[in-house]
Formats: C-alpha cells, structure tokens, sequence
C-alpha cells in the first residue's frame, strides 16, 4: 500500500513532514519527497531533488523507487489522483493566513535559490507597502489558493485536518494520523520487553538508511504511541522557532508567528473585498466560513479600533 502526506505551502508542510518522515525513518518505510518548484504561483513537473518526473509519472515513480510513502508538500488534486487507492492525509489552512504567511516569507525569509519566480516577486514586495505587498501576494500565490479551492474534500480514503488544529495542540492529531494509516501500534499493556524492542527496531532501521551492507536490517514495523509523541515534541514551536513561544512574531523567521487568524491583523477593507472577488466560495469550500459574512465583521472591527 502506497500512503502520502498532502500538504500545501505555508500550511506547516516542512513541520509536518519532519515530524512524519522522522518517525517513518524509525519504522522501516520508504519514502521520499515531492515538490513542484513553481509553487506557489503555477504548475510544472515536479522533483524529489533526484530527478524530475510529471504528474502523469507519479505511479512509475512510485514504483521504481520501491516507496512506501510520499510526502506531496505543494499538492494539487492531480496528484492525489496519480495514485489510485492511496490511503493519506491531507492538511489545510485558513487561505486568508496563508496570504499572509506568505506575504511575510516570500518578501523576508524563504530560500529564493533556484526559484528564480520566488526572487523577482521578492523584489517587488519589498518596493512596495506592507498593503500593496497583500494584493500582490494574492496573485503570487493565487495557483495554490484554486487547488485549495477544487481539492475533492470528500475522498474517505484521505484524512482532512486544519492546521490550526495541529498547532493547537499536536499530540492527539499525529496519533489520529498515524491511526488512519494503519501505522499505528496500539497495544494494551507497555512492559519493558516491548519498550526494549521499539528501541531496537528504531536502531536496526537508522542503520537500513545507512545502505550497503545495512540495507538488509530495514524492517517495517508500526509505529509505537511514545515514537510519534516524541518526535511531535522535539519540533515544538517554542524549540523549533528558538525559544519563542507562539505568538511572539519574528517576521524573518520561517517559523514567524505559529498562531491562527493573524489575517485579522493585517486584512484591511479592501483586502477583505479583493480577496472574496478573487477567490468566491474558497472559504465556504475549505470550512472556514458559512458565508460572506465575515468581510463586514473584519471592517467593524477595524473601525472599532479606530475610535478607541
């Protein structure tokens, strides 16, 4: 069975995968990655930094790398849709914070090395105000919005989850991940010997990764409870972002902020209107909101904090 992790950019993809693949690393599965560079601002073939292959190529790709799992962190439905029978998660994000996520990474913190689209947008972000800077990430990052948009929500085959609840509070969700994978090692007691042999499967397979002579120790086994906790706890937001604790911004980091609806704190009247012409429906479609209303309970609250 082949399983995959769907994610999207600026939806915690690089923390989710690290804490995924770190755990598949202890658990014998292979995996790999894969990536379209021209995220988030259009489609093109995608790499996993070994070579490139297209969407119609991910089957083949998949089995001639022998990969157990594949982490799509710039997915679209097209690549749900090259693996027929995949069993996966898909992980989501209030668009409006991944406008201004972006806004933040794009014009300060993300590698532009390579993606030369990533640097001249860079350029134009910094020429322009904090508001201008908004609208133009609207249309930087508009390609990834309408695969958000047009992903099918109701595959029971793929686990949805928001990101704001991961962040929120990330132990249940990974167990619930690893659970819906059928990866997950749920026994009803833990004496030592067990303890003893989720250490030794996690040595024997870091050395499978080694290759050569180790190659032939790799075993796949399921993951016990206390690896994937571990791992969700060695990339906390409080470590991860240097001993900040989430809400305290540093707009150059990659890790910035870590908290839900701070589009509430840069959305102005026009960017609340712009950004439901562009992209109608994606809110309702995605579950953040039932309907429209929320565009003028943005412009009171702005207009509340005027007269305070």
């Amino acid at each position: 069975m082949i399983r995959a992790y769907f994610g999207h950019h600026k939806c915690g993809s690089t923390w989710i995968r690290n804490i995924v693949e770190g755990v598949l690393n202890e658990i014998g599965i292979v995996h790999r990655l894969a990536v379209d560079p021209n995220t988030p601002s259009g489609h093109g073939p995608l790499t996993d930094y070994h070579e490139e292959f297209t969407r119609d190529e991910i089957a083949s790709w998949v089995k001639r790398n022998n990969l157990g799992f594949v982490s799509f962190i710039t997915a679209d439905q097209s690549q749900a849709d090259a693996l027929p029978g995949v069993k996966g998660f898909h992980v989501i994000r209030d668009p409006r914070d991944i406008i201004v996520s972006a806004y933040f990474s794009h014009r300060n913190s993300h590698p532009t090395e390579g993606l030369d689209h990533l640097a001249e947008h860079r350029e134009k972000l910094k020429s322009v105000s904090e508001e201008e800077g908004l609208m133009l990430e609207m249309d930087f990052s508009a390609s990834e919005l309408n695969d958000l948009n047009s992903w099918n929500y109701n595959n029971p085959d793929i686990l949805e989850l928001k990101m704001e609840r991961i962040t929120s509070c990330s132990y249940e969700p990974f167990i619930e991940i690893f659970r819906f994978l059928d990866l997950l090692e749920e026994k009803s007691t833990y004496p030592a010997s067990r303890r003893t042999q989720v250490y030794v499967n996690a040595m024997r397979n870091r050395l499978a990764r080694r290759g050569g002579l180790f190659a032939g120790l790799r075993q796949e086994v399921a993951a016990a409870p206390e690896l994937v906790l571990g791992r969700v706890f060695d990339f906390r937001f409080e470590k991860i972002s240097g001993g900040r604790k989430k809400g305290t911004e540093d707009t150059s980091s990659h890790y910035r902020k870590g908290v839900a609806g701070d589009w509430k704190n840069y959305f102005n009247a026009e960017h609340c209107t712009e950004f439901n012409s562009r992209f109608s429906g994606i809110l309702q479609a995605t579950g953040y909101e039932s309907d429209d209303a929320w565009i003028e309970g943005q412009i009171r609250s702005l207009e509340g904090l005027k007269t305070v």
